[in-house]
């Protein structure tokens, strides 16, 4: 598929498109109303660019049809944990269950309250209620949560053409997508998903904690679990280890057990870790957050410390999973950006080697703290996710908060989609809409020329994520 990067066959195919947008532009920000002229020119450019998601997630068939309740569950970082509000495998047995098993469950457990409590709130959400319209628009439908889920069950008969025309509408030609959550499918449902986006080309990267949990379980030796990790990390980042596909890079999730992270070199204290998780594993499920990962802390430190080391030796980017976080199964106070200072230096031999890091999720809330992180290390990048698209119109203030620090060279568009398709849409949608805004203000301030403004819209769409990650 041929990249549309020139800028005269970008402002030429958006010539040759409607003057302007109303479907796309209906709910922008009254601020423009000012500045709407300079504004338009930007983005009538920057909506026909390519896009590239940094970092996402499997979409299955699952959610092809769904209920009002189950779509905000999925869709909403507040809803789909809901299984880790119950003992394990409860909620999933009230979900699949008979009317007498799911009566039983909910006399001993609450759920259909605790489930319509949350469903509520999140339905009373200005996110839901703004997604709502932009959905209904795209289907053409009554504006309301159950006349769009209505349309989209109907689109759902023929779900991949459906995820398909999403990725279309906003223009996907890469993605990288972390196999480190699955919701336990394997490769069949990867390659379903992958072939069902094409054309837009897909890539993987891999989870530390994925290899760790095919080995904690294990009754072998220190040295035989790290001769094991060594071997599945250089299959996963050397060969078709992951799900039948080499790596393009490596992804860990330690920030929210452990908070700051320091690199350990040290084999005897991970040794040590590594026999207290086999005189404790069947206990840990009992144990509260914070004393099941002090077990395996320093052993988790070494495994992070192995992988960043080959990942500096290949030139590998590291995504670490960074602010806002799925409670409540993580620690959130933990995940502090300035916590990954420590592995950006990656200090050794008085030396700091500096791979290249990026904490994922803007850092958010904290997005000022990544973003001078990023400032300050060369080989710090920074990454939009999570907060595109959930902090939706005030998009604006905070992609101008970023710019005022980090490089445009390493800003990265992302969405961290999940479940559902629409993140996946609704992210390029808004980031498209909201970054012309935050760039036609640079515009007009004279911080920025047009000729500027839109290299930096493709730099941070498409071009600084497939730079940093060498695809072809």
């Amino acid at each position: 598929m041929q990249v549309r990067s020139n800028a005269n066959m970008e402002i030429a195919e958006a010539s040759s498109a409607p003057t302007y947008s109303a479907r796309k532009l209906q709910h922008v920000h009254p601020f423009l109303q000012r500045q709407q002229p300079e504004f338009e020119r930007i983005f009538e450019v920057v909506d026909a660019m390519p896009l590239d998601d940094t970092h996402c997630h499997l979409v299955t068939d699952r959610d092809a049809l769904t209920t009002p309740k189950r779509f905000l569950e999925r869709i909403s970082l507040a809803g789909y944990p809901v299984p880790f509000y119950f003992p394990s495998g409860v909620y999933e047995q009230w979900l699949n269950g008979d009317e007498a098993t799911r009566h039983l469950l909910n006399r001993q457990y609450d759920i259909q309250s605790k489930v319509d409590e949350m469903t509520y709130h999140l339905s009373q959400s200005v996110f839901i209620k703004f997604l709502t319209k932009e959905m209904s628009q795209f289907f053409g439908c009554e504006p309301t949560l159950e006349a769009v889920i209505e349309a989209r069950n109907d689109r759902g008969r023929d779900y991949w053409g459906y995820v398909n025309s999403l990725f279309r509408d906003v223009n996907y030609e890469n993605i990288i997508h972390d196999t480190g959550y699955m919701e336990g499918v394997g490769r069949a449902e990867i390659e379903t998903f992958e072939k069902a986006i094409e054309p837009c080309r897909s890539h993987r990267i891999a989870r530390i904690e994925a290899i760790q949990e095919e080995l904690f379980g294990l009754e072998i030796t220190f040295d035989e679990f790290e001769a094991r990790y060594t071997a599945r990390l250089l299959d996963i980042m050397d060969g078709n280890g992951n799900f039948g596909k080499k790596s393009v890079g490596m992804k860990s999730y330690l920030l929210p057990d452990i908070g700051l992270i320091r690199p350990l070199y040290d084999r005897k204290t991970a040794s040590n870790s590594w026999n207290r998780l086999r005189k404790t594993y069947s206990d840990r499920a009992l144990m509260d957050r914070e004393a099941s990962a002090n077990i395996t802390k320093d052993l988790c430190r070494y495994t992070f410390t192995v992988t960043l080391e080959e990942c500096l030796k290949r030139d590998l980017p590291m995504q670490i999973h960074t602010g806002d976080g799925e409670a409540p199964y993580v620690i959130l106070r933990n995940q502090d950006p300035f916590y990954l200072e420590e592995v950006v230096r990656f200090d050794k031999n008085n030396m700091l080697r500096m791979p290249k890091i990026i904490p994922l999720h803007a850092g958010y809330p904290s997005v000022g703290k990544a973003s001078w992180l990023s400032h300050l290390y060369p080989n710090c990048y920074f990454e939009l996710s999570i907060m595109t698209p959930f902090v939706h119109q005030s998009l604006y203030e905070r992609y101008k908060q970023v710019l005022e620090a980090v490089p445009i060279s390493k800003v990265l568009f992302a969405s961290d989609s999940y479940h559902v398709p629409e993140l996946f849409w609704i992210s390029g949608r808004w980031g498209k809409r909201y970054l012309s805004q935050t760039l036609t203000d640079s515009l007009v301030g004279g911080s920025l020329t047009f000729d500027e403004v839109i290299e930096a819209a493709r730099m941070i769409l498409y071009k600084n994520n497939r730079s940093l990650y060498k695809l072809d």
